[in-house]
């Protein structure tokens, strides 16, 4: 086993309530865990909430435990980084995504049909 190695993504709704009212506003969150050694980390896409999971809860880690150890942020944010590459790549990959070239019949029946 290496010592970085991605786990998994998971979805979370988060509720935000609106200031001044008792109404909320749902979003879905993508949160990536990455094993770091015998730990779990559970991050946000913009590693502002970042936590260690455990098998009943999850504790935020704290600015002290991330300058003391700058090597989980720089691992945090490669991993993040290549899943999103490989979430990127494959939502790209999807047939919406690729548009066969229109023939030069069509571009001049097009531009044909502007001037008329």
């Amino acid at each position: 086993m290496s010592f970085r190695e991605f786990k998994k993504t998971t979805e979370e709704v988060v509720r935000k309530p609106i200031q001044g009212t008792s109404l909320f506003n749902e979003y879905i969150v993508t949160r990536y865990h990455v094993r770091l050694g015998p730990q779990i980390f559970s991050t946000n896409q913009n590693l502002t909430d970042i936590r260690i999971e455990s098998h009943n809860a999850s504790k935020t880690v704290s600015a002290e435990l991330l300058k003391e150890k700058p090597y989980i942020l720089s691992n945090l944010r490669q991993e993040v980084n290549d899943q999103r590459k490989k979430e990127r790549k494959s939502m790209f990959a999807k047939d919406c995504f690729h548009r066969t070239p229109y023939s030069a019949n069509q571009r001049i029946a097009y531009h044909n049909a502007k001037s008329n």
